[in-house]
């Protein structure tokens, strides 16, 4: 996993650690840790990354480092750290426990991404680097807490759809990361922890940001430029070009791009079209265009993914 050094202000050094991996449908992961006494490395030193992390205690305990402070987590708490929020972990004694990660740009590739946006862009613009009281939306909830919900089996799901990956993993995988992040919010708002509050974000930019959303999904098969959409918010081009990252964590040409790769695969799994009209009518220039760039974000041709699925749909229809 590649990783760079970069300084955080008031935070010395930390690393970053770069979850933006190809191979991962639609970036999103999971993974299993175990960190025992014999372990030489008992120490996970500070990074930070632009997913949002869900950590969830299987058996042990270990501590979280945030901000100037230490998260004490036991076996079924849950702790979620915040895009850019800089932590550390260390343990004294064996510890287990689930390691989810997802981008939250990810919420706007559908057709409600326009009301996900409010509850989504304050953890993109929040404040990194502070407690809950002034900024960072990291926090614990307990084992207690949980009590009597169905996130410990959310949890436990997701993991498994994505270790496994069966037909429509990446659909459970997105349920699953919706009931968690519902219950997350509504329990901060029960806690008084404000969305916009403690977030940069402004109703206007919210405003600006969902007509530039909103133009890209109905537009997405056309020519539809940054310096376009800079004017459409009244920003000069290198302000928009900020303000685009700043709320999606990532550029706008590669929103652009991931949109259009996301309708052409819907369309490849759904029909039976020919890849060159498929590349045209998503936006894309050339075919060749489209088939390198469907091969380099989803590690799989257009041509390998119609083999799939036609081998998937014969197999099923063989055991039937």
């Amino acid at each position: 996993m590649p990783m760079k050094t970069k300084h955080i202000p008031h935070e010395g050094e930390a690393i970053y650690e770069d979850l933006h991996r190809s191979h991962l449908e639609g970036a999103i992961a999971s993974c299993l840790h175990f960190l025992g006494n014999e372990d030489p490395c008992r120490e996970i030193p500070a990074h930070y990354h632009d997913f949002i992390e869900i950590i969830y205690g299987i058996r042990g305990s270990f501590y979280a480092s945030m901000a100037n402070r230490d998260v004490l987590v036991h076996e079924g708490d849950m702790l979620l750290i915040n895009v850019n929020e800089v932590h550390a972990f260390r343990h004294f004694e064996p510890c287990e426990y689930y390691c989810l990660q997802f981008d939250p740009a990810q919420f706007f590739t559908s057709p409600i991404y326009s009301t996900g946006a409010k509850y989504i862009l304050p953890f993109r613009t929040a404040f990194s680097g502070s407690s809950a009281d002034d900024g960072s939306f990291s926090l614990l909830a307990t084992k207690d807490e949980l009590e009597g919900t169905h996130i410990p089996e959310y949890i436990r799901d997701y993991h498994r759809e994505f270790t496994e990956q069966a037909p429509g993993f990446e659909l459970a995988i997105r349920s699953d990361i919706l009931r968690i992040f519902l219950w997350y919010l509504r329990r901060m708002e029960k806690n008084g922890i404000s969305l916009y509050k403690t977030a940069s974000i402004q109703e206007e930019d919210l405003i600006r940001l969902n007509a530039v959303l909103d133009h890209i999904h109905k537009n997405y098969m056309h020519p539809v430029l940054a310096e376009q959409m800079a004017k459409m918010c009244n920003m000069s081009y290198s302000y928009f070009s900020r303000f685009f990252r700043n709320c999606m964590g990532q550029t706008f040409s590669d929103y652009l791009l991931f949109v259009r790769l996301t309708e052409a695969e819907k369309l490849l799994i759904t029909t039976s079209r020919s890849i060159s009209s498929i590349a045209l009518d998503t936006g894309f220039s050339t075919s060749s265009y489209f088939i390198t760039q469907f091969k380099k974000h989803k590690n799989i041709t257009p041509k390998q993914l119609k083999q799939k699925i036609a081998s998937d749909a014969a197999d099923r229809n063989g055991s039937a």
